[in-house]
């Protein structure tokens, strides 16, 4: 069946956040120090990104890739309040810098996010709609940002880590990426009915 118009530009919105995060990765690498006047371009980039990133979980959930019931809708709700925590917390990164507020926000929003996308990735996994590597791709978003964490705790701590610490961030943009081009292009397998079920049905019907 062909997406429906609506639901292109719902996975389009997701693939437009990861490319987004992906454009901060140079930005990050070489040119955003953060009296730079770039630092602030990155951080509005990562704003609206977050923002963008909205039509991830909304999209599964739309086109039903997950398992219908508490687990999926917890973890869809779970990752757009981590979306809006982060484009929050860069907001005020860039009006407020020293409120306080952004290093409130930001953190937060990525735990949110990791642990909103897992739920959902396993609901979508259980739902058994979509196949191979494609019903894979709403886990790895949250398992990859639970592991760049990981990875960035020792040279963060040290306060040695910001060029390592912000591109490992924007590198989860691949996944979103991915998970953008499945929402727009995948086919979502049909239920299929036991044969059992279906005979009591059309039994059923012509007896009405």
């Amino acid at each position: 069946m062909p997406v429906s118009p609506r639901l292109r530009l719902i996975g389009l919105l997701c693939l437009i956040g990861g490319i987004l995060q992906l454009s901060d990765v140079p930005l990050d690498l070489w040119w955003s120090a953060p009296t730079s006047p770039l630092h602030a371009v990155a951080r509005l980039i990562w704003a609206i990104a977050n923002l963008a990133l909205i039509g991830g979980p909304i999209g599964i959930i739309a086109r039903r890739f997950a398992s219908p019931g508490w687990l999926a809708m917890a973890g869809a709700g779970v990752s757009i309040l981590g979306t809006l925590s982060q484009a929050s917390g860069m907001i005020f990164y860039l009006l407020l810098p020293n409120s306080g507020a952004g290093q409130a926000l930001t953190p937060p929003g990525g735990i949110l996010i990791a642990l909103g996308m897992v739920a959902l990735g396993r609901a979508t996994l259980l739902g058994k709609k979509v196949s191979g590597w494609q019903a894979w791709t709403p886990l790895l978003v949250g398992l990859y940002f639970i592991a760049q964490l990981i990875l960035i705790q020792i040279p963060f701590f040290l306060s040695k880590g910001h060029l390592v610490f912000a591109p490992l961030v924007d590198l989860c943009g691949l996944f979103w990426v991915l998970l953008g081009v499945v929402i727009v292009r995948s086919e979502v397998v049909p239920i299929q009915v036991p044969l059992v079920a279906r005979t009591q049905s059309e039994t059923a019907r012509r007896t009405a």
